[in-house]
Parts: C-alpha cells; sequence; structure tokens
C-alpha cells in the first residue's frame, strides 16, 4: 500500500468513519499525542456555526472536544468522505465533502502532516 492510500485510510476509516459512527476513541487512534488541530465547521447545526474554528492540541483534547458532540453528530445525520488527495513527505491536502442526509454536500479543504504514521497537524476549512 502507498502512502497516499496508507493516509486515506487513516483519514478516512479511521477518523472520519470513526467520526462518523460515534467512535471518537476509535477516531482519536488517527492522531499523534501531539497533534495540533483546527477545524472551522463545515455544516451549521446544533448551535455550531459554519466557518468559526476551533482549535485544540493534543489527542485527549481532540477526542474530548469531539466526544463531546456525539449526540449532536448523530442528530446531524452528516458523513464525511474524502474526494481527492495530495500528499509528499509527510505533508498533504484533501478536499473532502460532508454529505447531509437529503444528499447534500458541503466541501470542505484540509491541510494535514504525518508525524510517526499518524496526523500530526490537521487544518479543515470550509470552501
Amino acid at each position: 500500500m502507498s502512502t497516499r492510500d496508507n493516509a486515506i485510510h487513516l483519514i478516512q476509516s479511521t477518523y472520519y468513519d470513526g467520526i462518523d459512527a460515534g467512535d471518537m476513541a476509535r477516531a482519536a487512534t488517527a492522531l499523534n499525542p501531539d497533534i495540533d488541530w483546527s477545524h472551522a465547521q463545515v455544516w451549521a447545526h446544533h448551535g455550531f456555526v459554519r466557518a468559526e474554528p476551533s482549535g485544540v492540541k493534543g489527542r485527549q483534547a481532540v477526542h474530548d472536544f469531539l466526544a463531546a458532540r456525539v449526540d449532536q453528530l448523530r442528530e446531524a445525520q452528516i458523513t464525511h468522505a474524502i474526494e481527492d488527495m495530495v500528499l509528499e513527505d509527510g505533508r498533504g491536502a484533501f478536499l473532502g465533502a460532508v454529505t447531509g442526509p437529503d444528499g447534500t454536500k458541503k466541501p470542505f479543504m484540509v491541510w494535514f502532516a504525518l508525524t510517526d504514521g499518524l496526523i500530526r497537524r490537521y487544518d479543515l476549512r470550509p470552501l
């Protein structure tokens, strides 16, 4: 499996699929213990306003941030998907989309970096 395929598996299958399943412990296993994580809301729901970034540092802090939103994410019924990725020397970017229960898609872009096979930097912004 290529480095790009490994990154897609780590981000999509472990991180996003974990979040979409409400399994934040699984999602957090994709993260480096020292992750620098920044996320601007793509899909407005439950008082979370589109494009207002939240930022935290450390795997446990990201886990706690996500775990506090499990019920809200379940109710929103959104899913995350990578659509295209570029990666070189452990740093990359990808285009993705959040899809709602009615099939509506909202695009986003992520800049990321990998260290020791885990996500060390993650910056998501809506498009």
